[in-house]
């Protein structure tokens, strides 16, 4: 037993398995007589949540796995998580911020570099190159990520 007073509860879950709703079973849901509850605390789950796939009475224990970060598994009963591979598309928005990342800090000081250079009269004209061959630089990598 968990560290609840609850022994059920109603949950629904997301195609994922991902649990999106959940509301305490007050009663036993084990008992014939308690059908028309269990029914209508179901119904009251899938109205609360339109996307769900699976909408179903659990034990406390389970609740608690889920609760966990477990998800339901095609056997209905608690898994661990493994999130998906990711897309290429996110796989090349990852290098790119990675790449933004890089250079921003060199960016940025060139930037202060040039304010301040300014502020005193001198000469930005290295300063500017440096900024363009980097920015270059940078967008040389990015289109190549």
């Amino acid at each position: 037993m968990t560290g609840t007073n609850v022994d059920y509860y109603c949950a629904a879950f997301d195609a994922d398995g991902k649990r999106i709703y959940s509301a305490i079973c007050d009663f036993d849901p084990t008992k014939d007589k308690n059908a028309d509850k269990v029914q209508a605390l179901k119904a009251k789950a899938q109205e609360a949540v339109s996307d769900a796939v699976t909408v179903e009475i659990i034990t406390a224990d389970d609740f608690a796995e889920y609760l966990g970060g477990k998800v339901r598994g095609s056997d209905g009963k608690p898994v661990e998580y493994i999130p998906p591979e990711p897309t290429e598309a996110e796989k090349k928005t990852a290098k790119i911020n990675e790449i933004k990342t890089k250079y921003n800090a060199q960016l940025d000081a060139m930037i202060t570099a040039r304010v301040k250079a300014a502020m005193l009269g001198a000469d930005t004209s290295k300063i500017d190159s440096q900024y363009k061959n980097t920015l270059a630089n940078m967008a040389a990598e990015i289109k190549n990520a």
